[in-house]
């Protein structure tokens, strides 16, 4: 059949025709196009394609046929059965021993026309056995945006259920970044269109940056579409785009091919899911928006023309380089040419000299993760001003992730400039002027800060600094505040204060601009010979400002009856406009708890959206941004009141139990939404102690004292439900396996029984460790089984292999070896009984094996 066909109604009509014997038969086949992790270069997920692929070898992409399902609403049928192909090819992944990582399904709009997709696709993960977080869904930008609503409903059962859901396409025309904060979507597919711009208009490429400092900021995972060159990739990975797509990597392929490219060496490499979440903080850090490189007078052409940054991974032996900015990479050619093609340096050959301060500071801050600024000496007598911060670590490889940034390199000698560099550690940066002052004759050097590098220029010399009748101040002090500075900043005061505390500062207002200004005039002594102080004036208008706005709002009557409108052990309390948005926080408590919540803002709901992932525990999140919307929220409180949610919010290295109360207060003038957050820390948690207690006298029946895991007599009980299930046709896939403690009998005879208990246990742990997943059971003295299920079943020979060489290892250093045999279940099997005596005998031959090796 031509490909002619796919433009007239012949081909229409083959595809209607056929398309049940088509899935049916499998003509249309699964291929898988990786996403790569930018952080590590690792695949982080899959997007899956259809391709029907007909008996006569035609060969036909989604493109052609899809327009037609949609036109006479089948596309559910494709899509159904494009789920049940990824999971399987999932399972199938997992077998050859590949890491399993989410795989994403494009959905099309007319699907919900004919079924509940949520219900269906739930159906077949969960049937799978797979976790349903290893599915994810994708919608395009173009069926959100006809009815946002409509699809914001079906977005919030699927993440209800546990499956992430992207929206596809986006920036394709069809939505604004208002669909962002109405909808949470898991990941942000960016169209091709945005990543073409990379390298040819510099106007797109900030408009591309935006949108993923905007993404991210409300926490949204982004991936690129239509990578295909170097460039664009490198771009992508410094303006913290997280995920990449396209060509350049791979075209989509099946799983044969996978499989094949593993075998042969040449594969990417799929991504160890317990290191995603270290990978997903290295990789969301933008090189181009540090807060201290942004000068809001920069010409668009300086925009990526920021403070160099590099990000280097901490190990127990080396640094790695991650990735930098273009600053950086050309701060390394200009000043450290030798250095640029080095990715990595070993511990070992940094020796006592220079740099050796700065490589112990990044040491010492990927240990403790403290934020540091340091100053160091480069080898030809320049002073480099470096700040150093921990992102992540790496809870598999113990790494750090530690980003450098370079604030300033200066030249400390030089006796007409000010460097940056000395500045920075002296003084805050917003200064409006600076005077280097010498305190033994009052002369003085007045410097300036301007232009889009924030450079210290100089302005003049004078002398008799302490006299203020000769204004040698600039900007000028208003009139009403003159007598007084006079009487508090002398040269004897500022030179007591000094010397008493290290730093003098006093708040005077200076006309600035014709417009009094209140500012903050700062004096710090200076290190090294000299009786020398810089001191600075900062403008601190808008924060004295804000203070006595806060004093005024505290006095006011109305905080006190908004307060009054809610009652209990409160953490937060926040009255909110409901027709502008605007809010304060109040804190009646003492407890230091989710400190990041906003003190005040314009877009109460927006903001809390933002900063729920912070601050809320992760396990609630989803939860809480489902239900947390100004629409629910306003709805419960005008028919019932009030509206409450029950979450956890995070407390240091913990969490506590707190429910969120808003009602409306009518007593003001102005309506006011009050909007508390009750601790109920303590009920909850007693109410939990309870229930344990009494779920640990109904267990304690079947849980084996000395190890803790279940006895021989659940054992006995699970057996008869299994062989039930087994007769019923209701089983899962599983498998037994049977151990057995190589020598107990040994240390019982030569340590004694307590010894002998250790043994037990430590043996115990051992199992428990492997088979993360499984229910274990002590069914004699050194013998113990296990029901493998789930992952540790689909994983169950890499496990078992990995147990073998920990059993090998044990040998040698004389501790515990657990011998072990494993079956699994097969639709021949009657009870669960055949297959224990099928997995005994290959524990009692892994016995053997094992007092083989020992010969």
């Amino acid at each position: 059949m031509g490909s002619s066909k796919a433009i007239n109604s012949d081909f229409e009509k083959y595809i209607l025709n056929n398309l049940d014997r088509a899935l049916e038969e499998e003509w249309i086949k699964a291929y898988h196009q990786p996403l790569i992790r930018a952080a590590n270069g690792r695949v982080s997920d899959e997007e899956a394609f259809a391709r029907w692929e007909t008996p006569d070898g035609d060969v036909y992409s989604a493109s052609l046929f899809v327009p037609i399902l949609e036109k006479h609403n089948l596309t559910y049928k494709l899509d159904l059965y494009m789920v049940d192909r990824v999971l399987k090819k999932l399972k199938g992944q997992a077998s050859h021993d590949l890491f399993i990582v989410p795989e994403s399904v494009n959905l099309s709009g007319t699907d919900f026309k004919c079924c509940d997709m949520v219900t269906e696709i739930t159906k077949l993960i969960d049937k799978s056995g797979l976790p349903r977080e290893k599915l994810c869904i994708e919608l395009s930008e173009k069926d959100i945006s006809s009815d946002m609503d409509y699809y914001k409903d079906i977005i919030e059962r699927f993440r209800s259920a546990g499956i992430k859901v992207w929206m596809d396409n986006y920036g394709s025309g069809y939505a604004s970044l208002l669909i962002l904060l109405k909808i949470h979507f898991d990941l942000l597919k960016i169209n091709d269109a945005f990543t073409h711009l990379i390298g040819k208009d510099e106007a797109g490429q900030i408009l591309l940056t935006e949108v993923v400092k905007t993404a991210l900021s409300l926490g949204t995972d982004t991936v690129a579409e239509g990578i295909e060159t170097k460039e664009q990739a490198d771009f992508l990975t410094e303006i913290g785009c997280t995920k990449l797509q396209g060509y350049y990597y791979i075209h989509p392929v099946s799983l044969a091919e996978i499989v094949e490219r593993n075998e042969k060496g040449i594969q990417i490499g799929f991504e160890n899911p317990e290191e995603s979440s270290y990978f997903e903080q290295v990789g969301k850090i933008n090189l181009y928006d540090l807060s201290l490189s942004q000068n809001d007078d920069k010409p668009l052409s300086d925009y990526f023309d920021a403070t160099p940054m590099v990000i280097f991974s901490m190990g127990k032996d080396k640094a790695t380089f991650v990735r930098c900015n273009k600053s950086f990479r050309n701060f390394i050619l200009k000043k450290f040419p030798e250095f640029k093609e080095i990715n990595e340096i070993d511990y070992s050959s940094i020796n006592p000299g220079v740099g050796y301060y700065s490589f112990n500071a990044a040491r010492q801050c990927a240990a403790d993760g403290r934020r540091v600024i340091i100053d160091d000496r480069m080898n030809d007598g320049r002073i480099v001003q470096l700040l150093m911060f921990r992102i992540a670590v790496n809870p598999v490889t113990g790494d750090a992730a530690v980003a450098t940034v370079i604030l300033s390199v200066s030249e400390p000698d030089s006796k007409d400039s000010l460097t940056y560099n000395y500045i920075a550690r002296a003084l805050s940066e917003d200064y409006i002027t600076l005077f280097f002052v010498d305190m033994d004759n009052d002369s003085f050097t007045e410097y300036s800060s301007h232009g889009e590098s924030r450079d210290i220029s100089f302005e003049r010399k004078g002398s008799n600094f302490f006299d203020l009748d000769k204004d040698n101040i600039d900007p000028p002090i208003i009139e009403e505040d003159k007598e007084q500075f006079k009487k508090l900043f002398t040269k004897e005061i500022v030179a007591s204060e000094l010397e008493k505390s290290g730093i003098y500062s006093v708040v005077t207002r200076m006309l600035i601009k014709g417009v009094p200004t209140f500012v903050t005039v700062k004096a710090v002594k200076v290190k090294g010979k000299g009786n020398h102080v810089i001191i600075g004036i900062n403008n601190v208008d808008a924060q004295i400002k804000a203070r006595e706005l806060l004093e005024h709002a505290k006095e006011e009557e109305i905080i006190y009856s908004r307060i009054g409108a809610l009652s209990g052990n409160y953490i937060y309390i926040f009255s909110v406009d409901p027709v502008t948005g605007h809010y304060n926080k109040y804190i009646p408590s003492n407890k230091r708890v989710a400190t990041e919540l906003p003190e005040e803002g314009d877009d109460f709901f927006g903001d809390m959206i933002k900063i729920t992932p912070k601050v809320v525990y992760p396990d609630d999140v989803d939860g809480m941004l489902s239900a947390f919307t100004k629409e629910k929220v306003m709805k419960h409180v005008r028919s019932a009141g009030v509206f409450e949610h029950h979450h956890r919010l995070i407390y240091g290295n913990s969490f506590i139990y707190v429910s969120l109360r808003a009602v409306m207060d009518n007593k003001a003038d102005d309506e006011k939404l009050i909007v508390g957050i009750l601790d109920i820390d303590e009920i909850v948690r007693r109410e939990q102690e309870y229930n344990e207690n009494l779920y640990a006298a109904e267990n304690k029946a079947i849980i084996d004292e000395l190890t803790g895991v279940k006895n021989k007599h659940a054992y006995v009980e699970t057996e008869l439900m299994m062989n039930k299930m087994i007769s019923d046709g209701t089983v899962e896939d599983f498998a037994l396996a049977v151990f057995d403690l190589n020598g107990l009998k040994q240390v019982n005879d030569t340590l004694g029984h307590q010894a002998g208990d250790e043994y037990i246990q430590k043996g115990c742990s051992t199992i428990c460790s492997f088979f993360k997943h499984s229910p274990v059971f002590r069914i004699g003295g050194d013998e113990f089984v296990a029901i493998i299920q789930g992952l540790d079943y689909l994983n169950s020979s890499s496990i078992m292999t990995k147990l073998k060489k920990h059993n090998i290892k044990n040998q040698y250093k004389g501790d515990v070896v657990v011998a072990a045999g494993l079956s699994k279940y097969t639709k021949g099997d009657k009870t669960l009984s055949q297959i224990f005596e099928r997995a005994d005998k290959e524990m009692y031959k892994n016995k053997n094996e094992i007092k083989q090796h020992n010969k």
